[in-house]
């Protein structure tokens, strides 16, 4: 086995046996791997603890033969405590994140400018204001599926080109069709196919995100209700068009802690 060191985050870990368990991480120099960590569920180790949340350097067996290699060494590099205003909606939107990368990314492909990417997601979640966490997500989602070949088209009709903020396209709500890739024109309309309604202004919301930068989405105003119908869009298209993502369990939780709150 070669013996190999690189920059990861945690993504998912699971079980593998009393004392072990396997961990899926994200890595600067290989992509999206898996590792054994011997020991890792033991209290005290060694050698430094896989966290998540956290930046770390990995020392690493990797396999030739196997499907997993084995962590020999790790060191913490930094670590997002998402401590301030909003706790748990940070955590939630740093878990999604995650949970998209898990499903979507290949194994063994890197991918070192999405990994910064997603580094500075995780920081601007940590330390960004609570009311600045919806457009920053939705902003990751969009970028990330762009990186990775899918490109939902928000300013032109996906059937005629036509751009969509013209008085005649935005006369009501915007249709976007998760199926066909992108937001329809009334003329393009056809009966039977599937569309989510999205506001004019959530359209140009999302339009900008699209280009936008992260620390440029954190000034987007764009509210808990309207990312909702956003989400929906983005989490629509992504199934339609990969097979592989239907829903984000780590969303789920913040809309029910956002409910039982809204219901006492």
């Amino acid at each position: 086995m070669a013996l190999e060191k690189t920059e990861a985050v945690i993504l998912r870990s699971s079980n593998w046996s009393e004392s072990s368990r396997t961990v899926e991480l994200f890595s600067r120099d290989f992509g999206k791997i898996t590792l054994v960590d011997k020991g890792g569920r033991r209290f005290k180790s060694k050698r430094g603890r896989l966290v998540p949340f956290a930046r770390l350097e990995i020392t690493f067996y990797k396999s030739e033969k196997a499907t997993a290699g084995y962590v020999s060494e790790t060191e913490l590099i930094e670590m997002f405590g998402f401590e301030k205003e909003g706790t748990m909606g940070r955590l939630a939107y740093a878990s999604a994140a995650c949970e998209l990368l898990h499903h979507l990314l290949s194994d063994e492909q890197p991918q070192p400018s999405l990994y910064s990417f997603f580094v500075t997601f995780l920081k601007l979640t940590d330390t960004a204001e609570k009311v600045s966490l919806p457009p920053l997500f939705l902003t990751f989602f969009l970028h990330l599926l762009t990186q990775l070949g899918y490109h939902p088209s928000l300013v032109n009709c996906v059937g005629c080109g036509k751009p969509m903020q013209t008085p005649e396209a935005t006369a009501g709500d915007v249709l976007f069709c998760p199926e066909r890739g992108g937001v329809v024109c009334a003329t393009c309309k056809t009966t039977g196919d599937y569309y989510i309604p999205l506001s004019r202004e959530s359209s140009v919301h999302l339009a900008a995100l699209q280009n936008a930068s992260l620390s440029e989405a954190a000034g987007v105003p764009i509210g808990y209700r309207e990312v909702s119908c956003l989400l929906e869009a983005l989490i629509k298209f992504v199934s339609y068009q990969t097979g592989v993502v239907s829903r984000l369990k780590s969303l789920e939780f913040l809309e029910k802690l956002k409910n039982g709150q809204q219901a006492n």
